[in-house]
């Protein structure tokens, strides 16, 4: 078997879209969590994740506990599996996988967060990694339940809700840059997700639990931050509204395995 590579996933709270005429500037500012991971491994067969084919080419595979298109960066894995096949771990091959999100539509930030590494990632500079900055703030040892709420395509999300996502962003964004913390990216995140429509009343009852420190949503994903022993009961309610992911949040980096 030849060596796999891990990659986490990257769960936005906030983001700034900065649009150039080149894809490597094209980026985004804002703050996002990384959490969980997925596995790529080399093989024949065109590229995979999980059980679904995505196209043909370069033979990868991707295993994930976590489903495409709900807002956990699963785009961002798969254009960085195929890219680093391509071209080895390097800063290359994740500037041509933020090129191909951003060409597609897909993502903004996602790859620069995810090459970044760490826990809280911070991005000040929009771009590929090499052009854009990200820096990393440390995150308390809590669970994050992460529940799948609907599959939300990225490109819609962009063009329907253009305005509200930069007049909340780039507030949220000032907003953080004064105070840099994890309770302050918790708040703010909240609460973009409420301005720009993310957040529904069906998530009222989690965020009022006992144990539980905020939550956001970012497209179709909800991400719920719990003290350790509240963690099971928190993960127990969410799963009446769907899909649930139980995980320890902690220091990330993508690395052969």
């Amino acid at each position: 078997m030849g060596r796999r590579l891990f990659i986490p996933h990257h769960v936005t709270g906030f983001w700034v879209p900065v649009y150039t005429d080149n894809p490597i500037t094209t980026g985004s500012l804002g703050a996002g969590v990384l959490v969980g991971g997925a596995v790529a491994s080399y093989e024949p067969g065109g590229v995979w994740y999980n059980d679904t084919p995505l196209e043909g080419g370069l033979g990868v595979r991707i295993s994930s506990q976590f489903p495409l298109g709900y807002g956990y960066a699963a785009s961002a894995v798969v254009s960085i599996a195929k890219a680093v096949g391509e071209l080895g771990l390097s800063r290359e091959a994740f500037a041509k996988a933020h090129v191909e999100e951003v060409t597609r539509r897909t993502g903004l930030g996602d790859v620069l967060a995810i090459y970044t590494g760490g826990c809280l990632v911070v991005r000040v500079r929009p771009g590929a990694p090499g052009v854009g900055e990200a820096y990393s703030l440390p995150c308390p040892a809590v669970y994050v339940v992460t529940l799948d709420l609907a599959r939300v395509d990225t490109g819609v999300v962009l063009q329907t809700r253009h305005e509200a996502i930069v007049k909340a962003g780039r507030e949220a964004y000032k907003a953080f840059m004064k105070n840099p913390s994890f309770q302050t990216f918790l708040h703010l995140a909240a609460e973009f997700s409420r301005r720009v429509g993310f957040l529904d009343e069906r998530l009222e009852a989690l965020e009022r639990h006992r144990g539980v420190l905020g939550l956001f949503v970012k497209k179709g994903v909800a991400a719920v931050f719990v003290e350790r022993e509240w963690a099971l009961d928190v993960a127990r309610i969410a799963e009446r509204l769907g899909r649930v992911h139980l995980v320890l949040l902690r220091e990330l980096h993508v690395a052969w395995i």
